[in-house]
């Protein structure tokens, strides 16, 4: 997106919005307030007249979500583009505007958002230079990549990220983490985090989004070589980190050993054929 406006003369501002949050908070809460005030921003007859007065084009927004000592933090970044160049003052000043019906919008819904001039509205303009471009697009796939699991990037302040959060509940079995986990799955269904305005997506010469089914089907070249028995995932699920560091480390067979000696059930994959019409399970007697 970011090189396309470039190509056509355009100008981009990262405007950042957030909401006032404490510890005991729920997340759904939070993130319904949030939903709320986000529509607020992008709909209505002032939208419109935004669009004419600064000639924006569109824009793609991210919600990203940490949890910390003041409990979740739920946040937007929204990359807004111009058809023209734009000067820091006139973004500042729709950045205003916009984060203007953002609080009224968190008030209605018994929220607060930080002073404009505390925290609470962020905006700064993208060099349009291809270094500047990139990093730009760089932060916000670290988001986009964590908010998949695919990354490793952890919030700041000593915030953590959910998949940090379900990273260290795998690692350590503390109930605390995997609560704060499960409350993130049952909060974020549903929601979409990443999101582009109206046929903008389609300007920008962006490939069409892939469906989840589209997804799952792909084949990412792996080989299952073992599957673990339904009924002895829940001894499992705790130590799973460890069990995939030794199947890294020293291999399937190491891998086997280890389940066999926790007396896990497993079973070996046939080439091609995938967990569930695998081979008849082992008996522990077989496995050691």
């Amino acid at each position: 997106m970011l090189d396309a406006v470039a190509a056509a003369g355009g100008s981009v501002c990262m405007i950042t919005m957030t909401t006032r949050h404490r510890a005991g908070q729920s997340l759904r809460s939070l993130w319904g307030g949030v939903s709320a005030a986000w529509r607020a921003v992008t709909s209505g007859r002032a939208v419109e007249r935004e669009r004419g007065t600064f000639g924006v084009l569109g824009m793609v927004r991210v919600v990203e979500v940490t949890h910390g000592e003041s409990g979740w933090h739920c946040h937007v970044h929204a990359l807004i583009a111009f058809d023209g160049p734009v000067s820091r003052e006139l973004a500042q000043e729709l950045g205003g505007s916009m984060f203007g019906r953002w609080e009224r919008a968190l008030v209605r819904k018994g929220f607060a958002a930080p002073l404009e001039d505390r925290g609470g509205l962020d905006v700064r303009p993208v060099d349009m230079g291809v270094g500047s471009r990139d990093a730009v697009a760089e932060y916000l796939s670290k988001i986009s990549a964590e908010i998949t699991g695919g990354s490793a990037k952890e919030g700041r302040r000593g915030n953590r990220t959910p998949f940090g959060i379900l990273r260290d509940g795998l690692a350590t079995g503390l109930a605390d983490d995997l609560e704060l986990w499960a409350e993130w799955e049952q909060a974020s269904r549903g929601r979409r985090q990443i999101a582009w305005s109206q046929n903008f997506r389609k300007w920008a010469g962006a490939r069409r989004e892939r469906s989840d089914e589209e997804i799952v089907t792909d084949d990412l070249g792996g080989e299952d070589i073992l599957a673990v028995e339904a009924q002895d995932w829940p001894a499992l699920r705790p130590r799973v980190a460890e069990l995939l560091d030794v199947a890294e480390r020293d291999g399937p067979v190491a891998a086997a050993e280890w389940l066999t000696a926790r007396r896990i059930g497993w079973f070996r994959c046939r080439r091609g054929v995938p967990p569930g019409k695998s081979e008849a399970r082992h008996d522990m007697a077989e496995c050691s």
